[in-house]
């Protein structure tokens, strides 16, 4: 059974993902994400202009905040989630006898993908002007980015989930499983692992067409 340490890529996606929150602070700042937020908001219609930069003082500071907490406790409270929901599924429907730390394991090595992701919005970030450079969408590796700016906001979520990197993500997890588990092929692995994904992306479209 594999029991790789899988503490390892969550310091090095810590120490990136890191990087790349402080970086980003200094050349483009909070402000200015929370801005484009709030603009793009139906509810900004019927806010003054004071109402407005209230809010987005509000919300810089609290995406601040959550910007540098969630490169730590967000990435280690994903893996965690992720690798109790794949082990129930793996376990429980599939027949399998994995154990919890290898599957941590397997979900923290196949996140490895990140630091790309990080490394290359880093070049992206600095060779666009600060205006352009967009937070929730940096790279144009999904079909988000080929939108257009006045599509709706349940439009861009869901077309932003088909990104390479998260199809990279979950082939490798799959690759995991069926080697933890040699009983799993790796389809079934890989329909394992795009369940809860599929789900969790129809709860994020459901979402931003209820609140947006």
């Amino acid at each position: 059974m594999l029991r790789p340490r899988w503490w390892i890529p969550v310091v090095l996606i810590g120490i990136f993902s890191t990087v790349f929150i402080n970086l980003y602070s200094a050349r483009v700042g909070w402000e200015r994400v929370v801005r484009q937020q709030i603009e793009q908001s139906s509810r900004a219609e019927s806010m003054t202009p004071q109402q407005r930069e209230q809010a987005i003082a509000a919300g810089a500071r609290v995406a601040q905040v959550l910007g540098y907490g969630g490169t730590v406790v967000g990435s280690v409270f994903y893996l965690l989630v992720t690798a109790a929901v794949l082990l129930f599924i793996v376990n429980s429907l599939l027949g399998s006898e994995v154990k919890f730390g290898s599957m941590m394991g397997i979900v923290s090595y196949a996140s490895l993908p990140q630091i790309v992701s990080a490394v290359l919005a880093t070049l992206v970030m600095y060779l666009k002007p600060p205006d352009d450079f967009d937070l929730r969408n940096p790279l144009a590796f999904n079909a988000g980015a080929f939108l257009a700016s006045d599509a709706t906001a349940w439009m861009k979520a869901l077309a932003g989930s088909f990104d390479l990197f998260s199809f990279w993500i979950m082939a490798l997890i799959a690759v995991g499983i069926s080697a933890a588990a040699p009983r799993i092929k790796f389809g079934k692995a890989f329909g394992a692992v795009l369940f809860p994904w599929a789900l969790y992306v129809a709860l994020k479209t459901v979402a931003a067409a209820a609140f947006n």
